[in-house]
């Protein structure tokens, strides 16, 4: 039977980065989807004239990350505080963190997954890159700094 995984500040340590790894290489992905598909894949664009509601999708997905970053980086402060102080961290501190990083990275992610999606049924390869390159660079708002 598996057990839930007890947290503790050496696993929080080395799961959200490692989390955070993962999540932030979704982005690269799509980047050589888009790329291979252009290149090998002659795609006629499916429903161009949605083109201006899927870069409005990005544009608002671009700006979703922001609305939990105070939230994380605050969990963040106190979590690293207390591992630098010798203080036990609790583990809803620790369960609350590790939500804040997941949701927080998911919502980092949706521009590239709409910049996947806008090339798709689009095809417009200069915004959909544009907006996966975005995605990733917002990943680093994320970036479990816990020393």
């Amino acid at each position: 039977m598996n057990r839930p995984i007890q947290l503790n500040d050496t696993i929080i340590k080395t799961r959200s980065k490692t989390l955070w790894l993962r999540l932030q290489f979704s982005d690269p992905i799509f980047f050589v989807m888009v790329y291979f598909m252009y290149k090998f894949a002659v795609l006629e664009p499916a429903l161009p004239d949605l083109k201006n509601i899927f870069i409005g999708l990005c544009i608002v997905s671009i700006t979703a990350p922001f609305v939990l970053l105070g939230n994380f980086k605050r969990i963040q402060n106190t979590v690293r505080n207390n591992i630098q102080l010798g203080m036990g961290n609790s583990s809803d501190e620790l369960q609350r963190y590790i939500v804040f990083l997941v949701i927080g990275m998911s919502l980092c992610n949706l521009p590239g997954m709409f910049g996947l999606i806008l090339y798709i049924l689009v095809g417009n390869l200069n915004l959909s890159l544009f907006f996966i390159a975005v995605s990733f660079c917002l990943g680093f708002l994320y970036q479990p700094e816990l020393k």
